[in-house]
Formats: structure tokens, C-alpha cells, sequence
């Protein structure tokens, strides 16, 4: 190309390139400065924002739809970080901390104390033993880095605590209070994603007042969040169990297993937001016992993603990217209704077989239907206000009586002679009895150098008479000749001192046994062979496996694993997403004439013996069997003394069993008078039973 003409394309290439500068400048004028207003409110128009809308808890129902658990709506009253005096100015967060608790207080309302050292009854300071984990981050270097570290004391604490949020122109007991939530806020990692908590179900005309005064409280708002309602506050306590804070153990657990199903790599973009979304924070509350911590996955439901957008006038529209799911339903198998008969029968049989006013009244009954092993009521006292639990905590926790304790299946008793069914079928087993088998029984029984003793000179007694009578010595003399390995045989068949798999926490119990006694460094003697054989010796028992045994022993053989949880429904009910079926542990393998004569003598205890004064009026037919044991408990006040603990197994009715009962009593006189807690449970389940027999056939009855 020519010189001259690569001239003239240059200059015409720097003209265009002006031109299209100065275009350039002059729309940004124009934008900036003569329509700026224009663009400005347009912005504003569109202010977008997006955060998570916590999703209401799941619903738990009784066996046929009755509510146990639902929600209402209530008020937390939350810290907003944009809004809330920053960090840099201490004093006023302290003045607006302060101001807050002393409304609360003068009316008493309760707020979020999360602090690890509080005040006890006698005015000292005092590390709270039941914040360990909030404790360990207090004196750790992301707080307050004490030399003393867990060593150190709840003064130490505090004064560090005054030092390090400048409380010093408060009494101790205020600037506690305010450091309380100073540190709540530290431990939460307070922070525009996340609020900090102050109070929860905050009544209506608080937050209105606190709203009113925005200028004196900036940051401070309300927030709508589902509470749970019991149907019972007592009932159901126990089973139930509470939901509360989420722990950092709880926090850092869940939150693991969402990153391993983040990592997913077939999970879309979108499902990746929607569950980032569902992470749990660190104000969430988890189900901490019971129903309510077993079923946490299902109950929880998923958060929505709400978007909001400001308009220049100010009015804010909302709208939904995702919105949030009622957790799922989760239907039990127990019965209300036969759950308030139990509790008022234990209550009234408690107060009628009180051996001694030194220790407290307590005990437990469970129903299970035997051809299943549903668990139909679950019943132990004394019991709790579930609605006080959190405020009540320091005064439960130290009751004597044990009020948090579930006893039907975290305790454990020596059984008694409730063990001499088992005994007897294994004897039968083993060829050690037959029908005819007699021993005498004179009153006492001597094994070595060691004398044990019965109740009464039975003379002659077969199995069935020694089951009727309890004789001691009848079973003496067949556990002797079984040995303890023989005896427990069975034992493990029946599930007793073995975990029953229920879905609700549980103690194993001990099957008494050589190597159980060897690994705690005692020797078996044949004494203790013989007094295993009436349920003494190491044997520990709880009431639901004595429940499971006795419907064992009722329904031919089969042994069924318990279970609470009947099924889970979708939050509207639209979908079973699981069912519950029936799971056989194991079967006995036995001879039915073996357990028919097992379950005759069971059969007289109730008809035939101390006991029948009881059941006169029972609707239905029941067996069962009585017992007692021995065991020491410490005096209050001092000294220890031999308390008695009753028990009573049942099963009816007798020709066609439906359900199995364990009871037991604390501090009792004897299993006689326990077993009258059975007979409400069985004209309430039988008459009603009948009632509704008569009223649809069973196809149209709710399963």
C-alpha cells in the first residue's frame, strides 16, 4: 500500500476514535449529572435483599392422629448487626444490653442467658457445670484467654469478662448479666448473616413497647416463630423430650454431614443453594431428648429463601425463591388416652404401696401389644412440665426423686420374682421339670454354708404351684440344678439385661452371670447361682424389657423388637414416607406345652393368689406375675437403710393375648399391691375396645 494512503486511513482512524470519545463523555454527563436523579431513584426502586425463612417444627401425633405436639406462632425479639451499636462503641451496646434485661425483668419475662458461671442459692459465683462446652470457649483464646484455662474460677471469669467489655460502673450481679450477652453474642458469631437471639415467645405488648422506642433500642426486632404446644404438659414429658439451643458439638455435627452431601457432584446449582440453605446457625434449636431428638431429621423441615425488595417510597415487596416446608409428621404408637389411664393408675397405686415417707414416691408402667411390640403407653413418675423444662432446669435436675428420668427405660431394677417365668420355662427346656415335678419346701434352703429363706412352708409344690405361691425354694432348687449358664440361655433368648432397640435411649441392663462377676473382681459362688434363679444376684432389668419377656412369654415365642414411631407423613399428610413394621428379634424355639404351663401358673397368680382381691372387677382375664427386691439406698440426711423396689408383669387376655404390662415401684411394699395399677389399663383398653368393635368393623377403623 502506497505511503500517502496509509496517511490518510491513520488520520481518519484518530478522527473516529475522537469522536467516539467525546460521544462517550457526553453520555456520561448526561447520565451523571442531568439524569442522575433519574437513574438514582431507579436504583433505589430495586433494592433486592435475600435471606432464610426458618421453617416450622413437624407435628407428633398419637397412634390414631390425636396431636401429642403442634405449633403456634409466637414472637423472638432479635439483634440485627447492621442496626445495633457496633463493637467500637461498647458503652452503648452495654447501656442498650442493660435497658433490654431490666424490662424483661420488671416483668418478669425470662431472656437468653447463655453465660457459663451464674450466681447459685447462696449468692456465689459459681461455674454452671451444665454449659461445658459454652465454658471451655469462655476461657479459650477466641474469648478470654486465661492462664488458669478450665481451672480457672467464675470470678476470674467475671472479672476478665467486666475487663474486657468495660463494665466497671456496674454492680457485679448487673455487669454479669450484661456480659452474658455480650459473650452470647461472641460465642454466636453475631454478624449481618446472623442475628443474635435475646428472648424467645416475647408476649405482644413487649415487643409493641420495644418497637415504640427504636431510638432507645436501634437494631432491636421481632422476628415470628413457631413454639411448640403439648397436648399434655405431663403425659407425655418423657417420651416427648424437649427441643432447645442448638449445641456447638450438635452445630458442628449437622453441619458436617451437609458438606459431605454438598459434595455430591450430581447435585444441581439450585439444590446446592437450597441446601446451603438448610445449614443449621448457631441460634436453631434441635430436639435435645425423646421423640423430638430421634426424630430431628424429619421434624425440622426445611428453610425457605425469601427475597425482599425496597422500593423508593419505601414499600417493600416479598416474594419467595424458595419457600420454606413445615417439617414432616411423625406419628407414634402410643395411645393418649391410654397414657393418662396409666399415669393416673401408677399415681394411685404409688400412694397406696408406700413402704417409708423417707424416700420419695416414683415408678414406671409400659403397655406393649404383644403380637407387634408397640409401644401403646410409656408412663413414668414422677414427671415434668415440658413448658418449664428450660426454666425449671436447676430445680429438676437436683430433685431426689429424679423427675427428668425416664425409669421404664433407663433404669434398671433387680427383678425379683418376675425372673421365676423364665426360670421355670428353661427348666421345663432342659428336662430339669416336667408337670409333675414336685419340690418340698419347708421355708428354708441351704446351699453350702449359705441359708436362704421363703415366705411360707409351701410344703410339695409343682411348677405351676411354685409359679402361683412364688416359692422361693422351688426355684432355688431348679436354678441350682439348671446352672447359671443354662438359666441364661434363656435369659438372652427372653432379651433380658439387653437392649431392646427401641428408638428412644435406653439402659442395657445386666444378665447376672460368672464373667460378669469376674470382670468387676468378685468370685461366683453357687449362692449366687440360686439367688439369680429368683431374680436377685447381678440381674438388672428395665420395666420394657420386662414388658418385652412377659410378651414373649405371651404370644408363643416370638420376641419383637419395641418401637415408639408408628410412621412419618408428609408435613400435609399427602405421603407415608416411611412405615414401622414389625421386626422378630428371635424366636424361642420351645415347646407350647412348655409355655403353656408356664403361662397357667401366671395365670393363677392373678386368679388364685394374694393378687385376685384386685381383679374382681377387670373387664378381662388376665396372668401375671408378682415381685420384689432389695436394695440399699442412702438416707437423706445420712446412713443408708433396705428399701424394697415391686414389680408386676401381665399379659391378657389370657386364652388370646393382645398386650403386655410392666410395672414397678419405688420404695414399695410388695408386688401385691402393684399389680392393681394394671386392672384401669385393662377395663380402659378392653371396654373401650369393645365399644368400638361394635361401632365399624375393623376395615374402617384409622390404622
Amino acid at each position: 500500500m502506497p505511503i500517502e494512503q496509509r496517511k490518510i486511513r491513520t488520520k481518519v482512524g484518530l478522527w473516529l476514535a475522537a469522536a467516539v470519545f467525546v460521544l462517550l463523555v457526553a453520555l456520561l454527563v448526561k447520565t451523571q449529572l442531568v439524569d442522575g436523579d433519574k437513574y438514582k431513584d431507579a436504583a433505589e426502586s430495586y433494592a433486592v435483599a435475600q435471606n432464610s425463612v426458618s421453617a416450622s417444627r413437624g407435628e407428633i401425633l398419637g397412634c390414631n392422629g390425636e396431636p401429642l405436639v403442634t405449633n403456634r406462632q409466637g414472637n423472638s425479639l432479635i439483634f440485627k448487626y447492621a442496626f445495633f451499636p457496633p463493637a467500637k462503641e461498647q458503652s452503648r451496646r452495654n447501656e442498650l444490653i442493660a435497658s433490654l434485661i431490666g424490662l424483661f425483668e420488671s416483668n418478669k419475662l425470662p431472656w437468653i442467658d447463655r453465660l457459663p458461671i451464674r450466681y447459685n442459692a447462696k449468692g456465689k459465683l459459681v461455674v454452671d457445670k451444665t454449659k461445658s462446652e459454652e465454658f471451655d470457649y469462655l476461657v479459650s483464646d477466641n474469648m478470654l484467654a486465661l492462664e488458669a484455662g478450665e481451672n480457672a474460677t467464675a470470678d476470674e471469669c467475671l472479672d476478665a469478662l467486666i475487663e474486657r467489655y468495660g463494665l466497671q460502673s456496674y454492680d457485679r450481679k448487673q455487669a454479669r448479666k450484661i456480659a452474658s450477652v455480650c459473650f452470647g453474642m461472641k460465642y454466636l458469631y453475631f454478624s449481618d448473616s446472623s442475628p443474635y437471639k435475646f428472648a424467645e415467645d416475647v408476649p405482644t405488648e413487649i415487643v409493641s413497647r420495644i418497637m415504640e422506642q427504636s431510638s432507645t433500642y436501634p437494631g432491636v426486632a421481632a422476628e415470628t416463630e413457631s413454639y411448640r404446644e403439648y397436648n399434655d404438659v405431663n403425659a407425655f414429658s418423657h417420651i416427648l423430650g424437649v427441643v432447645g439451643s442448638i449445641s456447638a458439638e450438635e452445630y458442628e455435627r449437622e453441619n458436617a454431614i451437609l458438606q459431605e452431601k454438598l459434595r455430591d457432584p450430581s447435585l444441581s446449582s439450585r439444590d446446592a443453594v437450597i441446601l446451603k440453605n438448610d445449614a443449621y446457625s448457631l441460634n436453631d434449636r434441635y430436639g435435645k431428648s425423646g421423640i423430638e431428638k430421634v426424630m430431628e431429621p424429619y421434624l425440622r423441615g426445611r428453610n425457605g429463601i425469601r427475597t425482599l425488595t425496597t422500593g423508593s417510597d419505601g414499600t417493600v415487596h416479598e416474594d419467595y425463591l424458595v419457600k420454606p416446608v413445615q417439617g414432616n409428621t411423625v406419628v407414634t404408637t402410643i395411645d393418649p388416652g391410654l397414657q393418662k389411664v396409666c399415669a393416673e393408675a401408677l399415681a394411685d397405686m404409688l400412694d397406696d404401696n408406700r413402704a417409708t415417707e423417707l424416700f420419695p414416691k416414683a415408678g414406671g408402667m409400659v403397655v406393649l401389644d404383644v403380637n407387634s411390640g408397640a409401644v401403646l403407653a410409656d408412663v413414668s413418675l414422677p414427671t415434668y412440665d415440658i413448658t418449664r423444662y428450660f426454666k425449671d432446669y436447676d430445680k429438676l435436675a437436683a430433685d431426689t426423686s429424679s423427675p427428668l428420668w425416664n425409669r421404664t427405660l433407663q433404669s434398671a431394677y433387680a427383678p425379683g420374682s418376675t425372673m421365676k417365668p423364665s426360670i421355670a420355662l428353661a427348666g421345663l427346656e432342659e428336662g430339669v421339670l416336667n408337670a409333675d415335678t414336685s419340690f418340698y419346701c419347708s421355708g428354708t434352703y441351704v446351699v453350702e454354708d449359705q441359708t436362704f429363706g421363703c415366705l411360707s412352708s409351701h410344703g410339695y409344690l409343682n411348677v405351676v404351684g411354685g409359679l402361683r405361691e412364688s416359692c422361693n425354694i422351688f426355684f432355688y432348687e431348679t436354678g441350682k440344678r439348671l446352672g447359671i449358664d443354662k438359666m441364661n440361655k434363656y435369659g438372652n433368648l427372653l432379651g433380658l439385661g439387653q437392649a431392646t432397640g427401641i428408638e428412644l435411649d435406653e439402659a442395657e441392663g445386666t444378665l447376672a452371670s460368672i464373667a460378669n462377676k469376674e470382670a468387676n473382681g468378685e468370685v461366683w459362688n453357687p449362692g449366687d447361682t440360686v439367688q439369680a434363679a429368683i431374680g436377685q444376684s447381678d440381674n438388672l432389668f428395665t420395666p420394657l424389657q420386662l414388658a418385652n419377656y412377659c410378651a414373649t412369654l405371651a404370644n408363643g415365642g416370638t420376641r419383637y423388637k419395641p418401637f415408639i414411631i408408628k410412621s412419618v407423613l408428609s408435613s400435609d399428610m399427602s405421603e407415608v414416607l416411611f412405615e414401622t413394621q414389625p421386626t422378630v428379634l428371635n424366636t424361642l424355639g420351645v415347646k407350647q406345652s412348655n409355655l403353656a404351663l408356664v403361662r397357667e401358673g401366671m395365670h393363677e397368680v392373678v386368679t388364685s393368689s394374694g393378687v385376685s382381691r384386685y381383679y374382681t372387677n377387670c373387664v378381662t382375664d388376665p396372668a401375671g406375675k408378682t415381685g420384689t427386691s432389695q436394695v440399699v439406698r442412702e438416707v437423706p440426711g445420712g446412713g443408708t437403710m433396705v428399701s424394697t423396689n415391686a414389680f408386676f408383669i401381665s399379659f391378657a387376655p389370657f386364652d388370646k393375648p393382645e398386650i403386655a404390662i410392666a410395672i414397678v415401684a419405688e420404695n414399695a411394699m410388695n408386688g401385691t399391691r402393684a399389680s392393681q395399677a394394671a386392672v384401669p389399663v385393662y377395663n380402659y383398653y378392653f371396654s373401650r375396645k369393645t365399644a368400638v368393635d361394635k361401632v365399624a368393623p375393623a376395615d374402617t377403623l384409622i390404622p
